[in-house]
């Protein structure tokens, strides 16, 4: 299969265009290779026979999704999982290629993200390519990873910093106490625990069961990668852990937690492995075409912003759907929201899909999913979407690192779902409510008038609770919902899913429990869905393409969405969200905030929305 070509047609007036050469989006640079590696060669190295060694960096953050600018190509912005599977997938069909380096520069991957590696790694070596893992320091996760090469080296005086896996959860019922502030909230399914957080200092036994079997789960796989790789025992493992802090260089090779310590040039690993004669190649077909390539050749930068539009589609093509984030009513965001965060916009989302049923050449679909849910009138839009799509074309799920509440209830929507083992699943159930203040206004002296006319017209005042006329509305909506929910859910999984009683309620399930219990179809990952669906409608291996969606966008695109948050009086991000954001990342770090900017974006929409589909809270995995 082949990526379609992203390009696009600019009218914009020069002025405009030289505003954003001045101030472009920011991106990362390409790391450059680890010091005293020669990289000389690297250009050369696809030209070779048998004497090229791939060399793959992962650092920072890896974006799940492509790159959302045209303009930047994949190698100047932030790594994605598609371009790193896609370099170690080009090592592995690439004869010349004697193996790959992967060098672990303190990336923060997510456990799906790692288990995708995983896969790749695994094919990598059984084409008989050597996998060799390098770092200054490994923690577990990105040690787990690394044991599924065929080596694992040290630096000399690094570190194997391992621990078991926690999962912190905040209850602030006793802060809004203290602050004149009650929760109001009301839920339908015993386990959702949606308002836990906010109404209780403690959780339910039922959240207690929930979120310790997930946790046990994880747990187990994680240890159980560790021990295949290095063929140990759970019992070794496990005291490897507890001693780790405190090894030295030659107790890691002692106990077998890594091969080999090196030096930082590597050259007393890479001539016994790969000999003298070999050349670096960290390209490994990625290749850079955006405008951000050429930085220091403005005529260049013109050239490349005011080309031609390329035709999107040439020959039978499987769309494939980034659905990111918090799901929302209206267009899609793609990380200029208040915490930086992606949305799904029900509205982007069916024009996408009308977009890909006219499209003669698209031939069926797969949707790529992390999301903990959100607006219950969305996920029922999107829903209502994706089988209107199936009924002309086949379309599939694959199943990031969550699709839960709202998540789930568009995934029941595809013909067949994908998870990792790792994936969080479920939380079918539905929450509401509302924050009442009249103690915190008290506290602070505001007296709040209020004026209503006609039958519930004070129910989401921000003074007292619901009175018991509201509360029985309000139950009843919710019931209506989570009938509505459950039902798409019936309709979807078919026979597949024996008993929904036995899966609703609010409970998580690991993406390997929801194959086991009807939830999810197939352990793969998005590459295995599309490769499968591609059978399935007789395309031959490189006879079809894929097209991302929603396209990145485009100059004029980017243009219009700063100009038009900026003529509603704010920049798309204004200083005081920037200072949220910013101070947040640094707190949690990358990838905790990345599951907590999601909850906390989904739980905005409670000032739009009376009724959530919505994970209960962020689930940080440590």
């Amino acid at each position: 299969m082949n990526r379609v070509p992203q390009s696009f047609r600019f009218s914009a007036a020069f002025a405009l265009a030289l505003c954003l050469i001045l101030s472009p989006p920011a991106v990362a640079q390409s790391a450059p290779a680890a010091p005293d590696l020669d990289t000389a060669n690297a250009a050369e190295a696809p030209a070779m026979t048998g004497n090229t060694v791939g060399w793959l960096e992962l650092a920072g953050e890896v974006r799940d999704a492509p790159v959302p600018y045209a303009w930047v190509g994949e190698e100047d912005a932030d790594q994605t999982l598609e371009g790193i599977l896609k370099q170690l997938a080009t090592v592995t069909a690439g004869k010349q290629y004697m193996g790959v380096v992967i060098y672990f520069d303190q990336p923060s991957l997510s456990l799906t993200q790692v288990d995708a590696i995983r896969n790749a790694i695994a094919e990598a070596r059984a084409a008989g390519r050597k996998v060799i893992a390098f770092a200054e320091a490994y923690d577990t996760r990105t040690y787990s990873l690394a044991c599924a090469a065929d080596m694992i080296v040290l630096q000399e005086r690094g570190s194997v910093d391992l621990m078991g896996m926690s999962i912190e959860e905040m209850y602030l019922a006793g802060l809004l106490g203290k602050i004149g502030v009650e929760a109001d909230f009301m839920q339908v399914g015993q386990y959702k625990g949606a308002a836990e957080a906010l109404t209780n200092t403690e959780p339910s036994e039922q959240w207690n069961q929930n979120i310790d079997a997930l946790l046990t789960d994880l747990y187990d796989q994680v240890i159980d990668q560790i021990v295949k790789g290095r063929s140990m025992t759970k019992t070794e493992v496990e005291a490897i852990i507890r001693d780790s802090w405190s090894m030295t260089d030659e107790d890691y090779v002692k106990r077998r937690v890594v091969d080999q310590v090196a030096s930082r040039d590597l050259i007393d690993v890479t001539g016994v492995e790969f000999g003298d004669a070999f050349v670096w190649d960290d390209t490994m077909g990625l290749t850079s075409q955006g405008v951000m390539a050429d930085g220091g050749n403005p005529f260049a930068m013109f050239s490349m912003l005011f080309q031609p539009q390329q035709q999107m589609t040439t020959r039978p093509t499987i769309a494939l759907i980034h659905a990111n984030g918090p799901i929302t009513s209206g267009e899609s965001s793609y990380g200029d929201g208040l915490f930086g965060s992606e949305s799904i916009g029900s509205r982007t989302f069916k024009d996408i899909l009308a977009e890909a049923i006219d499209d003669g050449n698209i031939k069926g679909a797969v949707i790529r999913i992390d999301s903990p849910g959100g607006s219950a009138l969305a996920s029922e839009v999107i829903w209502q979407a994706v089988r209107e799509f199936a009924e002309q074309k086949p379309i599939v799920v694959s199943i990031g690192g969550m699709a839960a509440s709202g998540g789930y209830y568009i995934a029941s929507g595809g013909d067949m779902i994908y998870v990792s083992p790792q994936s969080i699943v479920g939380s079918i159930g539905v929450v509401s409510g509302k924050l009442v203040l009249g103690g915190l206004y008290d506290k602070i002296g505001i007296n709040v008038v209020r004026r209503n006319k006609g039958p519930l017209a004070d129910m989401f005042n921000s003074v007292e609770p619901f009175d018991a006329e509201e509360r029985d509305a309000m139950q009843a909506g919710l019931d209506k919902v989570y009938d509505q929910f459950t039902e798409r859910v019936v309709i979807g999984r078919g026979k597949r899913l024996p008993d929904i009683n036995a899966v609703a309620e609010g409970r998580l399930f690991t993406g390997q429990q929801a194959v086991a219990n009807g939830m999810a179809d197939k352990i793969g990952n998005v590459d295995d869905a599309i490769t499968d669906l591609a059978a399935q409608l007789n395309l031959p291996e490189g006879g079809y393409d894929v097209l991302d969606l929603p396209r990145p966008q485009d100059f004029m695109q980017f243009l219009s969405q700063m100009f038009s948050a900026r003529s509603a009086g704010a920049s798309p991000i204004d200083p005081g969200s920037q200072a949220i954001l910013n101070t947040g990342r640094q707190l949690l770090g990358p990838r905790a905030w990345r599951q907590v900017s999601h909850h906390l974006g989904g739980l905005m929409l409670l000032r739009d929305e009376p009724i959530l589909t919505i994970m209960p809270t962020a689930i940080v995995v440590k």
